[in-house]
Order: structure tokens, then C-alpha cells, then sequence
């Protein structure tokens, strides 16, 4: 699928294919500096203007996060704590209207520059439309509303067309500098004879703690060779037909969490409950919780152009969430060689083709649809966990560079 610039006023990047046009756009999105006022530790900040405020709940109450401005200030801490990341979680509750209403997917990059030690910021975002014109103008609107960030940022549209191309495919992957960070399946066979499935799957979704991206960021820009960690989100309306599946679901795992019958009219003894699916009844009644209206497909891909340091990959997992008490850490898959090309394309044009690695190993049989959705989909909270916005923390040096074409 060839692509295209029509013009270099634009930037805006465009395909044909299938009987319909793609096309994509970015922003260059850049931290603003930190600046000591009176003692105290701020973000210069450029005036934004106002936008609704929406207090949103999601989540067990343990896990409960309220967004609050969409524009609010970056709070720090002192003492030796790490410093908070900003809560941009209202800005990325506030952009599902404008992707829905213009069909878009997006996607925050973070590309390294090797031998500079800096990373460089886009948000890209990809729309449909049956003719160039139409695919076109939905980019542009999805690219400037998107561009309207929080006040510790700038964002600039890319207007190069080369530079645009560039972000949208900066580099060839090598066949080991590639991977995705998943929701953890976990697997087991079910203890209990009276199970209408011999095999029991929770899918455990991410935490959003406000995890410092800090030590990340420092260690991919050090790279010495183009690498990439980008963030990919699109719209995806909850319909009845998945809250009646999860409902079911935790249904039938609180039934095999308690005691059942005994296995006979002569055996008086009560199946025991099944241990595992005690755990995966408390997993099932939090997604029936969670999804129940808007949530969002999520692709977390980190590729590099030659083989990528193992320990990369897991030290997005874990900052994009970190172990709790009720939360383990995300899984890191890798694709089998059939699967490289699509899981390529999916970060080039922005897709979400699923992958044989998605399954994370467990036998087929095991890994329905209703997990198959859930180990793709994150709900308000948990996109925010991964989709993060740059930021600068006082007192560090910012891996964010200067503009460059």
C-alpha cells in the first residue's frame, strides 16, 4: 500500500486501499520547561483554554481514580519519593469523543536519536474516509483537536512531509528488536468436575499509579541505535453482548468459588471450591465493573532495529504498571516469524490486528473470545496507565531534544 503527501502545507500522509483511503497526521508534543517560583517547584505553563471537566470513576475501590482538570498543575513531592508523574487521565478521557467522532486511532511515540541521548514526541493519529478528501480532512480535525494538550506541553503539527513519513515508519525492525507489552493471562485447569470449561483464564488489567517515566525514558534515549516505544489507543464502545459475557462469566466463577454438590446422590460430600477460580471471580466482577460503557483497544509496541535489551521491554511493563497487591505485572510477548509483518504494519498504520502471540502461550483451547477482548481492551484508567504524555521532573535533566527535521 503505497503512500502519499499531497501537499507540504499539510503534512497530512494519505493510502488507497480496500475501496477506501487512509490517512495519517502527527504533532510534535514537547514538555515545557520546569521553573523554581518562590521556593517552589512549578511548570511553566502557556494558557490553554478551558475545556469541560468530567470526574470519572472507574476500577475496584481500592484502585479508584478521580480525573480532575483537564489543564490541572503538576504536582511534586519532596524528600527523596520520586516525583509524580502529571495526571494527563482527563485529557485522555476527553479525546475518546473526538476519536469516535472522526473515526480516528492514535498513537504517542517516543523515537530515540542515537548519539544524542534524547528521545523526540509524536502523537500521531490515522482516519478512514471513502474518498482522499474526506480521509484527509477527518486527520486534520483529530490532529488539532488531539493537539490541544495539557499546559505542561506544546504541540506543533508536522507539516514536512518527509519528517511526517519518518515517524511513521522511522526504521526496519530486526526480527529480535521487536515486542509487545500485554495484560498477563493466567491459565489453569479447573479443579472441579461440574466446570462447563476444563480450563479457567483470568486476565489481570493494568494499575494506573502515576508511575514516574523517568528511569524508561533515560534508558531508551541512551540507546545507540533507532529505537521506538509507542502507545496505540482507539475508541471501542461497550455493547451489551460483552456485558452480558462478563456477567455471565462471573456468574459461573463465583458458582465453581463456592462449594457445589456432591458429585452423586450417594456421596454426601460437597465438591470443594475451586481455588483458582476464587481469584478469577474477583478479576471477573472487577472487568464486569469496569467495561460497562466506554473503553479503548490499547497496543503498547516497543521496537528497535537491532536486538533489543531484554531488559527494555520489562521495564516498560513494569512502569506502565507496576506490581500491587491486587495487579501483576504486564507480560511481554514476542511474535512468531509469520506474525512480524502484520505486528509491523500494526505500528506503521496504526492498526490492531491480533497476533498468535496475544494467546501468551496457554493452550488454544483455553483462550477464548471474552478473553481474547479483554487482554486487547483497557478501560479509562488503564489506557492512562500506558498512554503516556512527556513531561519534565525539577532537578533532572529533560531526555526530551530540540526540534529536528
Amino acid at each position: 500500500m503505497a503512500t502519499t503527501a499531497r501537499t507540504a502545507m499539510t503534512g497530512v500522509i494519505s493510502a488507497q486501499g480496500g475501496g477506501q483511503w487512509w490517512a495519517w497526521a502527527a504533532n510534535r508534543v514537547t514538555p515545557l520547561k520546569v521553573v523554581r517560583k518562590g521556593g517552589d517547584t512549578e511548570t511553566s505553563q502557556r494558557q490553554a483554554p478551558a475545556s469541560p471537566v468530567h470526574l470519572d470513576y472507574s476500577g475496584t475501590a481500592h484502585n479508584m481514580v478521580q480525573a480532575g482538570q483537564i489543564h490541572g498543575d503538576v504536582h511534586f513531592h519532596g524528600g527523596d519519593r520520586p516525583a509524580l508523574a502529571p495526571d494527563d487521565s482527563a485529557w485522555l478521557r476527553s479525546c475518546w469523543d473526538t476519536l469516535a467522532r472522526t473515526g480516528a486511532n492514535v498513537e504517542m511515540r517516543y523515537l530515540t536519536r542515537p548519539g544524542e541521548s534524547c528521545l523526540d514526541a509524536f502523537l500521531i493519529v490515522r482516519t478512514t474516509g471513502t474518498n482522499r478528501d474526506e480521509a484527509e480532512r477527518q486527520a486534520l480535525t483529530a490532529r488539532t483537536q488531539l493537539g490541544i494538550v495539557p499546559r505542561h506541553l506544546t504541540s506543533e503539527p508536522v507539516t514536512d512531509p518527509a519528517l511526517a513519513h519518518r515517524v511513521l515508519e522511522p526504521f526496519q525492525p530486526h526480527s529480535a528488536g521487536i515486542a509487545e507489552v500485554r495484560k498477563r493471562m493466567t491459565v489453569q485447569r479447573t479443579s472441579r468436575d461440574d466446570a462447563r470449561n476444563p480450563w479457567l483464564t483470568a486476565v489481570t488489567p493494568l494499575a494506573y499509579r502515576r508511575q514516574p517515566w523517568d528511569a524508561l525514558w533515560s534508558e531508551l534515549g541512551g540507546l545507540p541505535f533507532h529505537a521506538m516505544v509507542s502507545v496505540g489507543v482507539a475508541p471501542y464502545p461497550i455493547g451489551p453482548g460483552l456485558r452480558s459475557h462478563l456477567a455471565a462469566r462471573a456468574a459461573d466463577l463465583a458458582r465453581l468459588a463456592r462449594q457445589g454438590p456432591p458429585p452423586t446422590g450417594v456421596w454426601s460430600v460437597a465438591r470443594p471450591p475451586d481455588e483458582f477460580a476464587i481469584a478469577a471471580h474477583a478479576l471477573a466482577s472487577d472487568a464486569a465493573r469496569r467495561y460497562t460503557d466506554r473503553a479503548f483497544l490499547l497496543r503498547v509496541s516497543v521496537v528497535a532495529e537491532r536486538p533489543m535489551p531484554g531488559l527494555l521491554s520489562e521495564l516498560v511493563a513494569d512502569t506502565i504498571s507496576a506490581r500491587t497487591e491486587h495487579h501483576g505485572l504486564p507480560v511481554v510477548v514476542r511474535p512468531e516469524p509469520a506474525d512480524m509483518p502484520t505486528m509491523w504494519n500494526n505500528v506503521t498504520a496504526l492498526n490492531f490486528a491480533p497476533l498468535t502471540a496475544y494467546d501468551q502461550g496457554n493452550p488454544a483451547e483455553a483462550i477464548g473470545e471474552l478473553e481474547r477482548v479483554l487482554g486487547s481492551i483497557a478501560d479509562l484508567d488503564e489506557a492512562a496507565a500506558a498512554f503516556r504524555l512527556p513531561y519534565r521532573s525539577p532537578g533532572k535533566p529533560s531526555p526530551f531534544g530540540t526540534e529536528r527535521s
